[in-house]
Protein backbone atom coordinates (compact mmCIF):
# COMPACT_ATOMS: atom_id res chain seq x y z
CA UNK A 1 0.00 0.00 0.00
CA UNK A 2 1.47 3.34 -0.98
CA UNK A 3 1.57 6.15 1.53
CA UNK A 4 0.21 9.65 1.13
CA UNK A 5 3.86 10.71 0.91
CA UNK A 6 4.35 8.53 -2.21
CA UNK A 7 1.13 9.85 -3.74
CA UNK A 8 2.12 13.45 -3.14
CA UNK A 9 5.56 12.86 -4.60
CA UNK A 10 3.99 11.49 -7.79
CA UNK A 11 1.50 14.36 -7.96
CA UNK A 12 4.24 16.92 -7.41
CA UNK A 13 6.49 15.26 -9.95
CA UNK A 14 3.76 15.58 -12.54
CA UNK A 15 3.09 19.21 -11.70
CA UNK A 16 6.78 20.14 -11.65
CA UNK A 17 7.50 18.14 -14.79
CA UNK A 18 4.74 20.01 -16.60
CA UNK A 19 6.32 23.41 -15.98
CA UNK A 20 8.49 25.05 -18.55
CA UNK A 21 11.95 26.06 -17.46
CA UNK A 22 13.92 24.80 -14.49
CA UNK A 23 12.91 24.51 -10.90
CA UNK A 24 15.08 25.11 -7.92
CA UNK A 25 15.68 22.60 -5.17
CA UNK A 26 13.44 24.41 -2.71
CA UNK A 27 10.46 24.16 -5.08
CA UNK A 28 10.92 20.42 -5.44
CA UNK A 29 11.15 20.10 -1.63
CA UNK A 30 7.79 21.84 -1.04
CA UNK A 31 5.58 18.81 -1.80
CA UNK A 32 7.60 16.51 0.43
CA UNK A 33 7.64 19.07 3.23
CA UNK A 34 3.88 19.77 2.93
CA UNK A 35 3.16 16.04 3.05
CA UNK A 36 5.55 15.47 5.93
CA UNK A 37 4.00 18.36 7.85
CA UNK A 38 0.48 17.00 7.50
CA UNK A 39 1.69 13.54 8.50
CA UNK A 40 3.33 15.04 11.60
CA UNK A 41 0.16 16.94 12.43
CA UNK A 42 -1.87 13.74 12.15
CA UNK A 43 -3.66 14.98 9.05
CA UNK A 44 -5.97 17.95 8.77
CA UNK A 45 -7.16 17.72 12.39
CA UNK A 46 -3.79 18.94 13.61
CA UNK A 47 -4.05 22.24 11.75
CA UNK A 48 -5.76 23.81 14.75
CA UNK A 49 -2.88 22.73 16.96
CA UNK A 50 -0.46 24.22 14.43
CA UNK A 51 -2.27 27.58 14.52
CA UNK A 52 -2.33 27.48 18.33
CA UNK A 53 1.42 26.73 18.46
CA UNK A 54 2.16 29.69 16.18
CA UNK A 55 -0.13 31.92 18.30
CA UNK A 56 1.55 30.79 21.55
CA UNK A 57 4.98 31.53 20.07
CA UNK A 58 4.08 35.15 19.30
CA UNK A 59 2.83 34.69 15.74
CA UNK A 60 -0.70 36.05 16.16
CA UNK A 61 -0.07 38.96 13.79
CA UNK A 62 1.40 36.58 11.22
CA UNK A 63 -1.67 34.32 11.40
CA UNK A 64 -3.93 37.37 10.94
CA UNK A 65 -1.81 38.55 8.00
CA UNK A 66 -1.97 35.12 6.37
CA UNK A 67 -5.73 34.88 7.00
CA UNK A 68 -6.23 38.22 5.25
CA UNK A 69 -4.55 36.88 2.11
CA UNK A 70 -0.83 37.54 2.48
CA UNK A 71 0.71 34.23 1.47
CA UNK A 72 4.20 35.60 0.92
CA UNK A 73 6.97 33.42 2.27
CA UNK A 74 8.10 34.13 5.80
CA UNK A 75 11.70 34.13 7.01
CA UNK A 76 12.98 30.55 7.57
CA UNK A 77 14.47 31.65 10.92
CA UNK A 78 11.04 32.91 11.90
CA UNK A 79 9.64 29.45 11.10
CA UNK A 80 11.90 28.00 13.76
CA UNK A 81 10.69 30.41 16.43
CA UNK A 82 7.01 30.07 15.41
CA UNK A 83 7.19 26.28 15.67
CA UNK A 84 9.45 26.20 18.75
CA UNK A 85 8.69 23.36 21.10
CA UNK A 86 6.47 21.54 18.60
CA UNK A 87 9.10 19.18 17.18
CA UNK A 88 7.61 19.73 13.73
CA UNK A 89 10.79 20.79 11.94
CA UNK A 90 12.74 17.77 13.15
CA UNK A 91 9.78 15.46 12.59
CA UNK A 92 9.31 16.62 9.00
CA UNK A 93 13.06 16.35 8.43
CA UNK A 94 12.99 12.74 9.65
CA UNK A 95 10.00 11.87 7.43
CA UNK A 96 11.41 13.50 4.31
CA UNK A 97 15.13 12.85 4.67
CA UNK A 98 15.80 16.58 4.27
CA UNK A 99 17.94 18.60 6.64
CA UNK A 100 16.18 20.79 9.24
CA UNK A 101 17.47 23.85 7.36
CA UNK A 102 15.91 22.61 4.10
CA UNK A 103 12.65 21.92 5.93
CA UNK A 104 12.60 25.42 7.50
CA UNK A 105 13.31 26.98 4.12
CA UNK A 106 10.46 25.09 2.50
CA UNK A 107 8.07 25.62 5.42
CA UNK A 108 8.66 29.36 5.00
CA UNK A 109 6.70 29.03 1.74
CA UNK A 110 4.41 26.09 2.57
CA UNK A 111 3.05 27.34 5.93
CA UNK A 112 1.47 30.58 4.65
CA UNK A 113 -0.20 28.72 1.77
CA UNK A 114 -1.44 25.86 3.95
CA UNK A 115 -2.72 28.15 6.69
CA UNK A 116 -4.37 30.60 4.30
CA UNK A 117 -6.14 27.78 2.47
CA UNK A 118 -7.31 26.17 5.71
CA UNK A 119 -8.51 29.44 7.26
CA UNK A 120 -10.10 30.87 4.08
CA UNK A 121 -11.97 27.62 3.44
CA UNK A 122 -13.34 27.65 7.00
CA UNK A 123 -11.55 24.47 8.12
CA UNK A 124 -9.88 26.21 11.07
CA UNK A 125 -10.17 29.64 12.69
CA UNK A 126 -7.37 32.11 13.31
CA UNK A 127 -7.30 31.01 16.95
CA UNK A 128 -6.93 27.33 16.05
CA UNK A 129 -10.50 26.21 16.65
CA UNK A 130 -12.36 23.96 14.19
CA UNK A 131 -14.07 26.01 11.53
CA UNK A 132 -17.59 25.76 10.10
CA UNK A 133 -16.47 23.63 7.15
CA UNK A 134 -15.20 20.12 7.79
CA UNK A 135 -11.60 19.70 6.71
CA UNK A 136 -11.06 17.61 3.58
CA UNK A 137 -8.99 14.45 3.63
CA UNK A 138 -5.24 14.98 3.72
CA UNK A 139 -4.79 14.12 0.03
CA UNK A 140 -7.36 16.69 -1.11
CA UNK A 141 -5.88 19.36 1.13
CA UNK A 142 -2.38 18.66 -0.18
CA UNK A 143 -3.58 18.73 -3.78
CA UNK A 144 -5.24 22.12 -3.24
CA UNK A 145 -2.18 23.64 -1.57
CA UNK A 146 0.32 22.10 -4.02
CA UNK A 147 -1.68 23.48 -6.93
CA UNK A 148 -0.90 26.96 -5.57
CA UNK A 149 2.74 26.19 -4.75
CA UNK A 150 3.85 24.61 -8.01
Amino acid sequence: MSSIFDSVSKLAGGLIGGQSGGTDGATTDHPAVASGLLQQLGGTGGLGNLVQTIQQNGGGAIVQDIASGNTSAIDPNQVESLLAGSGLVDGVAAKTGLSPDQVKSSLATVLPMLLHHSISQGHVTTDGQPGDTPAPDTGSLLQSVLGKLL
